[in-house]
Parts: C-alpha cells; sequence; structure tokens
C-alpha cells in the first residue's frame, strides 16, 4: 500500500496526538487544542488502511454542517480507538472499519463505547471493504449501530450524506440529552425543594419540642396551646393534661401561700396580664418535687399589631442552685486546705530541725547510753508529727506527686490508728493484710488521700454502725474484668478493697460516684469531691476501681495497682552512721529560716563539705557573682522574701550560670509557677527531710546531676 502525507487545511488526528496546520499548533498538547476547537465537529476515523484514512480527509476537506467544520480524529486498531473515545467524549461520529487487528475489532470497539462507556449519543457507521463482513440486522439492532457502509459502493456524495444525516442524528440526541438533563435536573431541584420544604417544617415542629427550656404559649383566653417536651419533663404533666386549659397553675403554684411575692405575676400566667423578665418563680411538679424556675414571658402579635398571647420561656435551675451550693462548699473546703497547707508549711520546718538536730546528736552519741535513747524517743516523736502532717496535707490535696514504691501492708498499719480515730466507736474495723503483697509505684500521699475518702465515705454510710474492712492482696487479673478495661494488661495486681455493711447505693446512683460535685449527702455534708478525687489518682498510678453495692447492701471498693517486682539487693542496706555520703565541694545554701539555715549547713559541714549562706535570692546572687564556678551547687528554699527560689534558679539561667540547683520545700503550693519544671526526686526535696537523705540527694546531684533518696 502506498502511503501518503496528506497537508489539508482540516485537521487530522493520529493515535497519539491532534495535528493542526496552524502557527504554533506543533508546540501544543493535544487537550489544548481540542478546547480551542470547541466550534467543529469531532468525526473518529477507524480504520487499519492508512489510504481510507486519506480519502476521508480529501473527501470532507470542505465540508461544513450548520456553520461549523470538521475535526478528524484517526486510529489505526480497535484498542486505539477504544483509547481515543475514552480521551475525547464529544466525538460526534465514528466510521468505524469493522475487521482490523481481529474479525470482529469494529464489533468489540462498539461494545465498549455502548456497554462499558455508556455513550449512546455518538453515531456510530460501519465500513468494511470485504465481502460477507456486513453484519447482520439484529447485530446493527443490538449495538445500536447507526448505519453501515461498504466501501465498495461508498462514494464521495454517499460519504457526504452519511456524516450530514449522522451529525443531524447526533445533534438532535444532544439536544434531547441536554433537554432530558434539563427535566432531569428540574425534577431533582423539585424533589429537592419538596424535601427541604418537608424537612423545615418538621424542623418547625420539632424545635418547639427539642428545646432544652420549658416553652409554653398561651392564646389570648389564657389557654395552653403549646406545650413542649421540657415542659412536660420538668412539670410532670403532658400535653393532654394542660393543652385548652388554664387550671394547671393551680397545681404548679400551689406552695404561693409560702411564697407571697408569686401571688403578684399570678395574672402573668392567668390571664396574660404582665410580661415577666427573669422573675425566680418556684412550681411544684406533678410528683410534688419543688423546682426553682427563672421565668420569662414575651406577648405575641400578629402583622397588624394585634395581640394573640403570650409566649413563656423557663429555664430550670434547681441543678444549677445545687452545683452553687457545692461550688461555694468545695471553696470553702479549698480555704480550709489552703490553710492546713499554710500551718503544714511552717510544721515542715520545725520538724526539719527538730528531726535534724536529733540525727545529728545521735551520730555524737554511743547509741547505748541513756541520752541517745531519750533524742531517739524524741525523733520517734517527730516522726509521727511528720506522718500526721503528711495525713493533712493528704486532706488539702497539696503535695507534691512523688511515686515510690510503696508496701500497701505498711502503709495502712501507719495509719491504722489514724483510721480508728476517723470513724464512730459503733463502727468496727477489720483490717486483712494479704502476706504476699507486694509492691506498688505511686505518691504514698495520694494513696493515704484515698484511703481516708473512702474510708470517711463507709463511716457516713453506717450511721447505726456497721462493720469497716481494710484488705490487701495479690491477684492475677483476666479474662471478663480485663476485656472491659482500656489500656489494661493481665497480670499481677495488687487490690487494695475497702468494704462497708452501710446503706449501700442503687444502680443508678453507681453510674454517677465518680462525677464531679455529684454527692447523695446531706446539704453541706459533702462536695462530691471525693470519689472523683479517687478516680483520679487511682488512674494516674495505672491502676482500675471495680465497685459493687446494692441498697441496704453495703459497698466494695476494689482498687488494682500493678505489682511492681522487686529484687532484694543485699547492697542496699541502711549506711552505718559514719559512712554517710561525704564531700569537698562548695555549696550555697539559701534559706530565710535561721534555725533551718543553721540546721542545714551544719549538716553539709561536719561531712566535708564547704558552705556559703545566704538568706535571700539577691545576696545569692552576689555571692555567684563573687565567686562564680567555685560554688558547685545551690540549695535553696521556694519560699523567701523578695525573689523566691525559682525566680533565682530563672535568674541564674538567664545569665548562662551552669550551677546545679536543688529546692526544698515543706508545701506543695510553694512551687507555684507551671513554667518551672520541678521533678520530684531530682531536684526537688521536701522537707522534712533526713540528714542521711539531705546528705545522699546532694551527693548524688553532685556526682550524676540528679538526687535520689537513700535506701
Amino acid at each position: 500500500m502506498v502511503e501518503f502525507n496528506i497537508n489539508n487545511p482540516l485537521m487530522s488526528i493520529n493515535g497519539a496526538c491532534l495535528k493542526k496546520h496552524s502557527a504554533g499548533a506543533e508546540h501544543m498538547g493535544c487537550s489544548q487544542i481540542l478546547t480551542s476547537d470547541q466550534d467543529t465537529w469531532k468525526i473518529l476515523v477507524v480504520d487499519d488502511e492508512r489510504e481510507v484514512h486519506r480519502l476521508t480527509s480529501i473527501v470532507l476537506d470542505e465540508f461544513v454542517f450548520e456553520g461549523k467544520g470538521l475535526t478528524l480524529i484517526s486510529a489505526y486498531s480497535g484498542a486505539e480507538a477504544k483509547e481515543l473515545v475514552g480521551r475525547y467524549p464529544d466525538i460526534a461520529l465514528i466510521l468505524l472499519d469493522v475487521v482490523m487487528e481481529t474479525d470482529d475489532a469494529g464489533l468489540d470497539v462498539v461494545r465498549y463505547i455502548r456497554g462499558e462507556l455508556q455513550n449512546h449519543i455518538v453515531q456510530i457507521v460501519l465500513r468494511t471493504g470485504q465481502a460477507g463482513q456486513a453484519p447482520q440486522q439484529e447485530v446493527i439492532s443490538e449495538y445500536e449501530i447507526n448505519d453501515y457502509n461498504s466501501k465498495v459502493e461508498l462514494t464521495a456524495a454517499r460519504m457526504i450524506t452519511t456524516v450530514t444525516s449522522s451529525l443531524r442524528a447526533y445533534r438532535l440526541s444532544w439536544s434531547l440529552v441536554q433537554l432530558n438533563d434539563k427535566l432531569q435536573d428540574e425534577l431533582k431541584e423539585r424533589k429537592r425543594a419538596e424535601a427541604e420544604i418537608h424537612r423545615l417544617t418538621q424542623f418547625q415542629e420539632s424545635v418547639i419540642d427539642s428545646a432544652d427550656i420549658w416553652l409554653h404559649v398561651t392564646n389570648e383566653a389564657g389557654q395552653i396551646v403549646i406545650w413542649n417536651k421540657a415542659a412536660e419533663t420538668i412539670s410532670g404533666y403532658n400535653k393532654e393534661e394542660v393543652m385548652g386549659g388554664g387550671k394547671i397553675w393551680s397545681h404548679l403554684f400551689n406552695h404561693h401561700s409560702h411564697f407571697p411575692e408569686i401571688s403578684t405575676c399570678m395574672p402573668a400566667f392567668v390571664c396574660n396580664e404582665n410580661e415577666l423578665f427573669n422573675m425566680e418563680i418556684p412550681v411544684s411538679s406533678k410528683n410534688g418535687d419543688l423546682r426553682t424556675i427563672i421565668w420569662n414571658s414575651r406577648r405575641i402579635h400578629d402583622h397588624a399589631g394585634n395581640s394573640m398571647g403570650m409566649i413563656f420561656l423557663a429555664r430550670d435551675v434547681t441543678e444549677q442552685k445545687m452545683l452553687e451550693r457545692q461550688f461555694r462548699q468545695a471553696q470553702k473546703m479549698e480555704a480550709v486546705g489552703r490553710m492546713a497547707g499554710g500551718v503544714a508549711h511552717d510544721f515542715n520546718n520545725l520538724l526539719t530541725v527538730i528531726r535534724g538536730y536529733c540525727e545529728l546528736s545521735m551520730i555524737r552519741l554511743n547509741e547505748h547510753s541513756n541520752l541517745y535513747n531519750k533524742i531517739k524517743q524524741i525523733d520517734r516523736a517527730a516522726e509521727r508529727a511528720e506522718k500526721l502532717t503528711r495525713q493533712l496535707l493528704a486532706f488539702s490535696r497539696n503535695q507534691v506527686v512523688t511515686p515510690k514504691l510503696i508496701h500497701l501492708n505498711n502503709l495502712i498499719g501507719d495509719m491504722e490508728e489514724m483510721v480508728s480515730r476517723l470513724i464512730s466507736t459503733d463502727v468496727e474495723l477489720i483490717t486483712r493484710l494479704g502476706e504476699d503483697v507486694g509492691y506498688i509505684l505511686a505518691d504514698p500521699g495520694q494513696i493515704e488521700q484515698i484511703i481516708m475518702n473512702l474510708v470517711v465515705n463507709s463511716r457516713d454510710a453506717m450511721k447505726d454502725g456497721g462493720i469497716l474492712c481494710i484488705e490487701t492482696s495479690r491477684i492475677y487479673l483476666k479474662d471478663d474484668f480485663i476485656l472491659q478495661q482500656n489500656d489494661f494488661k493481665e497480670g499481677q495486681y495488687i487490690c487494695l478493697a475497702i468494704s462497708d455493711t452501710g446503706t449501700g447505693m442503687d444502680e443508678k446512683t453507681l453510674e454517677r460516684i465518680f462525677e464531679p460535685f455529684y454527692t447523695t449527702k446531706e446539704k453541706g455534708k459533702g462536695t462530691g469531691l471525693g470519689l472523683s478525687t479517687v478516680y483520679g489518682i487511682v488512674k494516674q498510678a495505672k491502676g482500675q476501681i471495680r465497685v459493687s453495692s446494692e441498697s441496704l447492701n453495703g459497698t466494695r471498693f476494689e482498687l488494682f495497682f500493678p505489682n511492681i517486682e522487686i529484687i532484694e539487693d543485699e547492697n542496699c542496706t541502711p549506711p552505718e552512721k559514719t559512712e554517710y555520703f561525704k564531700g569537698t565541694e562548695t555549696i550555697l545554701v539559701v534559706e530565710d529560716q535561721p534555725d533551718v539555715m543553721a540546721l542545714t549547713s551544719e549538716t553539709l559541714k561536719i561531712h566535708g563539705y564547704q558552705i556559703i549562706q545566704a538568706t535571700s535570692a539577691k545576696e545569692a546572687m552576689s555571692c555567684i557573682e563573687r565567686m562564680g564556678t567555685k560554688i558547685h551547687l545551690v540549695l535553696t528554699d521556694v519560699v523567701m522574701p523578695g525573689m523566691n527560689g525559682i525566680a533565682l534558679a530563672k535568674e541564674l539561667s538567664t545569665r548562662n550560670h551552669s550551677v546545679k540547683i536543688i529546692f526544698m520545700s515543706g508545701y506543695a503550693d510553694d512551687i507555684d509557677d507551671k513554667k518551672m519544671v520541678l521533678e520530684p526526686g531530682k531536684n526537688y526535696i521536701q522537707k522534712p527531710f533526713s540528714a542521711k537523705n539531705l546528705l545522699k540527694f546532694v551527693r548524688d546531684t553532685l556526682d550524676n546531676g540528679s538526687g535520689t533518696l537513700a535506701c
């Protein structure tokens, strides 16, 4: 076959790109050219003979239909035709050869267009030059083939006629499609509008019922015509009981004789005479509960300004009033806690001095002497006072959270005397401490706080006496309990259980016991914060809580903490009194309390350290500026007149001093700067501290950058 290069003024597109003989067209992408040629009819010529493409181009060179010329796109195989049809969805006519790479390649293209692409607009004219390849009539109908031409019989006039009729059919089909799309759009818009009207109607009908405030409307005769769900819920009266009548007011305000001011407002409800604005008027619900309600009412007018009735909006503030009372009670408790914390601050300073000098004195004395034993008794008394201070802080919740290894049996044993004082004489205290109970990692003060809160709750639930039981045990948790918890792994746990034989709780109360401010106690007897605090502490210690209770059958709280396995180390034994942690470094002690300053300085001095004293942060800064790197460590109190210890640390950091710092304080609220990170057990030591712990803490900080307490 002879191949010709066709250069005609029309346009020819091969399988890869659209070529147009116009200035600059060779440098444009196919999609760009198509976009610029929207004023032409696209015809796809599909034939494996290049001569057919050339002749078709010649015949249709000057063809114009309805003012628009043609854009010819060439494909030389069925596969190429499929690709081009997908690329150019606005092809109007396809002149399609039947036999190409296969005997039915053309029909396969038709199947692809009509079936997979679902394109029923493009006109398809089959052309074949081989005898016997003409498709049967049923094939033409099945595949929506619009016409069939034999290449042998195809003249220029016949081709032009075919193209003209096909383009006319395409235009008509396209118009019908557009019209159908428009009708479909209009139908969809109408349905959407109807749906929107229906939705708005439903919304308007339901918005009144969905409002969370009491809303009702009366007509000019004072009859109720609208009564929403909130009004139903608060009052206890349903629509059927109130609609069309006004007798409901005598029931709602049957207590008004006890509230004379209400009588002046009654006409607003009964006769629509007055408007109300933020008027607090209690109502009696159907079940007899007295609810505190804030009322507002406004007159309703029509477009002409005529009165149509009244709309009433009422807000139930009963729970809000209760929360306000609880908040005031919580504020009182906070004030008590702060006062207790302030006392603890001063008390811890005193205990630091008492215990410190006891310890220093015992170092110098023979442990078998009479004086040694007397000083030992003083130290033990001070130790008990220290525990009482810690328990006082547990109630006020003002402690630095310092997780430590705790043996629950030992902690409960230390608290047993105080727990006995908390409960009444007609409550029997039983402790069952498991023998195989190990260690947990938690803050001792917080665990004491948990025990105190649960003990007080149990005591209050046994007004007529009963049994309070505190138990510890080691337990392996798995199966159902584990599956119910989030981030709770199967394994060994230490269980702390506190149970009582009190009034117990029903299921509804059990669901809310850990909510802040929720309490079942009488007014003024509780803040509702105890169990929420317990919950937070247990979660912080990576534990879980299980509560079981029934009305009149007592309550049992089970607290599960991860068991911490401890490998006993023979080397971790209390050091002898002659083996304290010594050093020769220079330490700047910053403390405004003279007795604490004297004790701390003496303790460090007799163990080899060089001591510089400063009674204020300002004085400390002068010392540091004067001595510079000769100072190895700053041991500073947090609370001091003027600049406090934290401000001192910030100032040192600003001036690029790399000196190590240890903070000491007896009260957590002293550390009120949230931007300053104090890490308990690393750069913070709480008063009162023993000489042994102070010396080890200092030594570790100097050596390792962070302190640890003695074994």
